[in-house]
């Protein structure tokens, strides 16, 4: 598996992917068929990427050229909040228990590291248990719960807020 940043090749596959996760899994934002997102729509997303110092994503490809996860980091954009960069992971399941997470992780906080960034953020279904490991054992502790914050296959649910902080000490 390797671990790269994306590119804008990467638009159809990724289109792909995150449909095939809105089937695949209740813990990602979108249900099933919600998702409303073309090749040209996401190449264009991508292209914000590229070169940024506030925002990037990563992705995990395997040896047949298939995207299996990604990670993606979008920074603050007032000066308040510019050394925040909220982070969201998708795995497809095949994927899941292999490490992959764990790499995307590292290589999204090495990037931070470098891009002076001093906090990383997320949220996590309360009940996703395999998540909260994941984000735990990275160094993510949890510091709130967002109560009935989404509404799942008809039942409310949590959302735990976790973040990192990193050793960046230089104002942006």
């Amino acid at each position: 598996m390797i671990i790269r940043q994306v590119s804008l090749n990467d638009a159809e596959k990724l289109v792909a992917l995150f449909h095939l996760l809105d089937t695949e899994t209740a813990f990602m934002l979108f249900e099933p068929g919600e998702r409303q997102l073309t090749a040209e729509q996401q190449r264009k997303q991508l292209s914000e990427f590229v070169d940024s110092n506030q925002q990037t994503m990563f992705v995990a490809e395997n040896d047949a050229g298939e995207i299996a996860g990604f990670i993606v980091g979008v920074g603050g954009k007032m000066n308040r909040i510019r050394h925040s960069l909220y982070c969201v992971i998708g795995l497809r399941n095949s994927a899941q228990g292999k490490g992959i997470g764990r790499q995307l992780m590292t290589t999204l906080e090495a990037w931070a590291s470098h891009h002076d960034f001093h906090r990383l953020e997320l949220t996590v279904m309360a009940h996703n248990a395999r998540a909260r490991q994941l984000y735990t054992s990275a160094g993510f502790s949890e510091e709130g719960i967002k109560r009935d914050a989404m509404r799942v296959d008809g039942k409310y649910v949590d959302e735990i807020y976790m973040a990192k902080l990193l050793n960046a000490n230089s104002a942006k």
